[in-house]
């Protein structure tokens, strides 16, 4: 069984994350011998399985591990640990959940569109630049989106609001030290199978295939049996993309004030179906946001988030771009244009070129809620989940009382994720039971 894709085009999109990744190798030879395969499921498998032969290029710049130990090795963190943050405020908790629901909505009905096509909707709409829902009507033309500005009454059912919900109820039940293997049974449990895409479906499949929990209880050797099979890479040319960073917000909610046990748990979570920097990018988030609670300097957080991620990686080097574009621009537009011209090679919903942009929009807003939101719905790409990570980060720097009315009224406290008991849910209850976990110590 393939997965997300069927055999050929995993192969076909593995030749891409190769290449990404610094492996060595003719891509159209490849191609070639792809083609040669006929469709025939065999010669393709046994085909896939040759590149676990192939050498890195001699000029590839960077050294990207995938094991804890390694990445802190390789940062700045390395044994670091959190000081006691006290007593959080309820309103950080609700502000960071409250505007993870906002950031998404707002950007749910314009998923995956070319920032150009953004810009040109609003315009046609008299709305630009954006400074609320997008617009149900443009000229002649309708979205049919949930969350457009005359249908939104609650923020609708997306599986960055599903993750996070499910962060939760693990951190509830297994509290602080789950493993990876923890996460799997977890999905095995509570995520049905079609709500999930891209590279947690492969890890799924590959974790069903070796999971043996059953009703007997977990193996001794569990996180052996998960390196060793591979569930985070077999057949997963999605290792990179962003699925892992979309799925830690709750992680830096349950540890608020605390970004070096939320970079943890995010890893913990992560290694599930991601490597090297589609970790990097879960962790890094994890830690900024979690440090947004306390911390209400973003170019502080950031260096505190940057901490955690090897400095030989592509995602430190990205991030330390982004941060030179928010620097640099005087306009949203001038933003979106650098980032996009930057990292122009990747797929959409790469870790890389959205984790830039959200960075860039955070710190070229200072502190301004609404603006930070905007910018990163306006560079397109993975707009819902930039727009939830921007949301988040910025509701837990600046609390829900500082979030705009016209943004925050229109979801009515309410969310819909398709986790059974949490459907609707109540967005500021949600929170308390965020605050809970965060401050009973």
């Amino acid at each position: 069984m393939a997965g997300y894709q069927k055999l050929d085009v995993l192969i076909r999109e593995e030749l891409d994350q190769l290449l990404e990744e610094g492996y060595d190798f003719s891509k159209d030879e490849y191609i070639k011998k792809i083609d040669s395969c006929g469709g025939d499921l065999k010669k393709l498998g046994d085909l896939y399985d040759t590149f676990a032969s192939l050498k890195m290029r001699k000029d590839f710049g960077y050294v990207e591990p995938s094991t804890l130990e390694e990445i802190r090795a390789l940062s700045d963190a390395k044994d670091k640990k959190d000081s006691d943050p006290g007593e959080v405020p309820f309103k950080y908790f609700h502000g960071a959940w409250l505007g993870r629901c906002i950031g998404c909505a707002l950007g749910q009905p314009v998923e995956m569109w070319h920032y150009r096509d953004i810009r040109t909707w609003f315009e046609n709409a008299g709305k630009y630049p954006i400074n609320g829902f997008v617009p149900t009507h443009s000229g002649d033309k309708v979205n049919e989106g949930a969350a457009t500005d005359e249908k939104i009454n609650a923020m609708p059912m997306d599986d960055d609001i599903r993750f996070t919900v499910l962060s939760y109820m693990l951190v509830a039940g297994k509290g602080y030290t789950f493993d990876t293997y923890d996460v799997g049974a977890f999905w095995m449990y509570h995520l049905p199978y079609r709500y999930i895409c891209t590279a947690e479906n492969q890890a799924y499949l590959n974790f069903a295939a070796v999971d043996e929990f059953g009703p007997w209880g977990r193996p001794e050797n569990a996180l052996e049996i998960l390196k060793k099979s591979g569930v985070n890479t077999y057949r997963n040319p999605y290792r990179e993309w962003i699925g892992a960073q979309i799925r830690i917000d709750g992680y830096a909610y349950c540890a608020a004030g605390r970004p070096a046990l939320a970079a943890e748990m995010a890893y913990n979570d992560a290694f599930l179906s991601h490597t090297k920097n589609g970790i990097y990018g879960a962790m890094f988030f994890a830690a900024f946001i979690a440090a947004a609670f306390t911390d209400k300097d973003p170019e502080s957080c950031f260096e505190t988030a940057l901490s955690f991620i090897p400095k030989t990686s592509r995602f430190y080097e990205t991030a330390l771009e982004a941060r030179r574009i928010a620097h640099t621009v005087t306009t949203t537009e001038e933003l979106v244009d650098a980032v996009v011209e930057k990292m122009p090679h990747y797929c959409f919903v790469h870790t890389l070129n959205n984790a830039a942009l959200c960075i860039a929009s955070i710190l070229f807003a200072k502190g301004d809620f609404a603006k930070a939101l905007t910018a990163s719905v306006t560079g397109g790409m993975d707009t819902d989940c930039n727009g939830a990570t921007v949301g988040s980060f910025m509701g837990a720097l600046c609390g829900n009382d500082n979030i705009p009315a016209h943004l925050k009224d229109p979801l009515n406290d309410t969310y819909y994720s398709g986790i059974s008991g949490y459907d609707p849910g109540s967005i500021s209850g949600l929170a308390k039971k965020f605050s809970d976990i965060a401050n009973k110590r």
